[in-house]
């Protein structure tokens, strides 16, 4: 979702009068809120619906059709579809929105009347694939100044979640002297539960790492993470802080306390980019150049081996793999020693 912002603020730059909503899931509502440049949020939770069918199916065919009825009812002249299925494009079109720009994945953009060929996230960052659909089509209301704008990702924080994490760094003992550095080793589920430990530095090496900095060291985690946080910790000869449970915005809040954020790869890192935090990231299968921060910056220090085999992870397919070599050779002393180059430099 992040790497969609750039794409709206572009919008909203060229056609400051422009009314822009967004559909999403329940996850990323409170991000979405936040943006000035969204003027009405849609949530479309679809286990919400799958559990309303289970009790009531009329129900949930009423529920469901209310839910594209209020979409009716805006007018909207132009959607763009990140969603890479033919589901949403459908159900734009019957209502009645003109314009339906999208990609065409495995011939899913047969509802799309401006489609981009595409195959996957190969080549260049997400955020400029969707940019890219503002010149999908020569003619039409987004055929000019939209074209050819970068920005960043935006992610805005409120007065109640700089309140949250005062509190917690207040009782953990954290004062405005203290260099506090955050280490995330998770970085989210978006390669299923089975896979994670292909994408992550292992725990051992965290610890070690941890261990070493001569800072206040505090271990971010979100969902699904606490006992990945919790064998750090184990693993441990310091006691590090402990991030609270955060909501997304919380965790962008702490993240911008830190004057570093140590991270996998995924979604903690981006959300620390969007705070302007220094970052460090880890990258494995994953191709930092499509998935790795963005716009790239000098603050942002990505970290990869040497292997011939990476970057595996292509067209949203992890192959198989004994060895793990891309993560396993980078190692602890270099880590820390672009930590401590970066906490010395300011």
């Amino acid at each position: 979702m992040l790497f969609s912002t750039p794409l709206v603020s572009a919008i909203k730059k060229a056609y400051p009068e422009s009314y822009i909503a967004y559909i999403c899931n329940l996850k990323v509502k409170d991000i979405l809120n936040t943006n000035p440049d969204i003027n009405e949020v849609f949530v479309f939770e679809r286990d919400e619906y799958r559990n309303l069918w289970k009790k009531s199916k009329i129900q949930a065919v009423k529920k469901f059709f209310s839910f594209w009825e209020q979409i009716k009812k805006r007018k909207f002249d132009i959607v763009f579809d990140l969603s890479l299925g033919k589901e949403y494009a459908f159900f734009c079109w019957r209502a009645g929105i003109k314009d339906r720009r999208g990609f065409d994945y495995k011939r899913r953009g047969r509802f799309l009347n401006n489609r981009s060929s595409f195959k996957g996230f190969n080549d260049k960052p997400v955020a400029e694939y969707y940019l890219d659909l503002l010149s999908v089509r020569r003619t039409g209301p987004l055929s000019r100044s939209a074209n050819g704008i970068i920005g960043n990702t935006v992610l805005i924080t409120t007065d109640e979640d700089k309140r949250y994490i005062d509190n917690f760094l207040t009782k953990s003992g954290i004062n405005s002297n203290d260099t506090l550095v955050g280490i995330a080793p998770g970085g989210g589920m978006s390669f299923g539960q089975k896979n994670q430990d292909r994408r992550r530095w292992s725990v051992k090496k965290f610890a070690e790492l941890a261990d070493k900095i001569n800072a206040k060291v505090v271990l971010i985690w979100g969902p699904g993470e606490e006992n990945l946080v919790k064998e750090i910790t184990s693993l441990m000869k310091q006691k590090p802080l402990i991030a609270p449970f955060t909501k997304i915005r919380e965790m962008a809040e702490l993240c911008k306390r830190c004057k570093l954020v140590i991270c996998s790869e995924g979604g903690p890192l981006h959300i620390a980019s969007s705070q302007g935090v220094k970052t460090i990231s880890i990258f494995g299968p994953v191709d930092d150049k499509v998935y790795g921060p963005y716009p790239k910056r000098e603050k942002d220090i990505v970290v990869t081996s040497d292997a011939d085999c990476r970057p595996c992870y292509k067209k949203f397919k992890l192959p198989e793999c004994e060895h793990k070599k891309c993560l396993e050779s980078i190692s602890v002393n270099k880590l820390y020693n672009l930590t401590m180059s970066v906490l010395s430099s300011s």
